[in-house]
């Protein structure tokens, strides 16, 4: 999981500390009443915030809803940099941040993840963005770049529901092809 238990815990002391101190003050009120009604507004918050730290599903569920990804980029490659390909809506990112992770958690079905991509990837072969696409193994594409580069963009529609996309370089695409192709890196 991607969950940081090392920010977690001080979250939730605090979160801990402060619901201690606002019953704390609650109980010295004069007013009996709207300490009672702060208190039953303030204990499901408490659970809801404890539900997303520390419940996984409910964490990707909450930010494919909050702050879901739109486009995968990739910095790191030079031919990836002025590419970005569209992921569906409610897609999590699952990686690291500071690489290109190909790794998404995606909630749609393989028949709105099939139309998503027909449609997104015959935009950009219109536009000129990319040389060509093709549906592979029933659950992903193949997108041929401009310079013979390819991206796999994979669905697992099991349970996991996770997205990859993989980014194979021509020069090795070129040595799979022909072993006696000598790789320049």
């Amino acid at each position: 999981m991607t969950w940081n238990i090392f920010l977690y815990i001080p979250y939730t002391i605090i979160m801990i500390i402060g619901l201690f101190i606002l019953i704390v003050i609650l109980k010295g009120a004069k007013s009996k009443k709207v300490p009672f009604i702060l208190l039953i507004i303030s204990i499901p918050i408490f659970i809801i915030f404890q539900c997303y730290f520390w419940n996984g599903t409910y964490n990707n569920y909450v930010k494919s809803y909050l702050f879901p990804s739109k486009v995968f980029e990739c910095e790191y490659e030079e031919e990836l940099k002025n590419i970005a390909i569209p992921l569906p809506k409610r897609t999590v990112f699952k990686g690291k941040s500071n690489i290109c992770s190909p790794f998404y958690l995606s909630y749609v079905d393989d028949r709105d993840f099939k139309s998503f991509y027909q449609e997104k990837l015959n935009k950009l072969k219109d536009k000129g963005t990319i040389q060509n696409y093709r549906q592979i193994n029933n659950n992903g594409f193949e997108v041929e770049l401009l310079s013979g580069s390819k991206i796999e963009i994979l669905h697992r529609a099991d349970s996991s529901n996770f997205i990859t996309i993989k980014y194979v370089n021509r020069v090795d695409v070129d040595s799979k092809l022909n072993p006696n192709v000598a790789t320049l890196m």
